[in-house]
């Protein structure tokens, strides 16, 4: 498995970790100073350098112990490419106390041994 493949799973696995704990700096830890994010709705947008790093943290940190669970994460697939991983999956729980299905995209870019891009894009079922 390259490193960026390693980089990338590991990130992806603490990201699915982090929502069933609400546990987040095992998952922030993976990531450098300087982050190219893009998140959905309620953070939408594209945000990149020392603000998407904030971005990151801002919006992974809303989902709190117990407000987020994913009963299952059906992956569909993975595309490794030379600086990123995408992963592809149907996630399926609770959120907010409400009934949860959306089938994500996320974009893992690695550099430097860090998580230096994070790209999630979703569709409700």
């Amino acid at each position: 498995m390259s490193d960026v493949r390693e980089i990338a799973q590991k990130t992806y696995d603490a990201l699915n970790e982090s929502f069933g704990s609400g546990v987040w700096d095992g998952f922030f830890d993976l990531f450098g100073p300087e982050v190219d994010v893009i998140v959905p709705a309620p953070g939408s947008g594209r945000f990149t350098g020392t603000e998407g790093r904030a971005k990151l943290v801002e919006f992974f940190s809303m989902f709190k112990p117990g407000m987020a669970r994913f009963d299952e994460v059906e992956e569909v697939g993975v595309t490794v490419g030379e600086d990123r991983v995408v992963f592809e999956n149907w996630a399926r729980g609770e959120v907010n106390g409400q009934p949860y299905e959306a089938r994500h995209c996320i974009h893992v870019m690695v550099r430097d041994g860090k998580a230096v891009g994070f790209h999630e894009y979703n569709r409700p079922a």
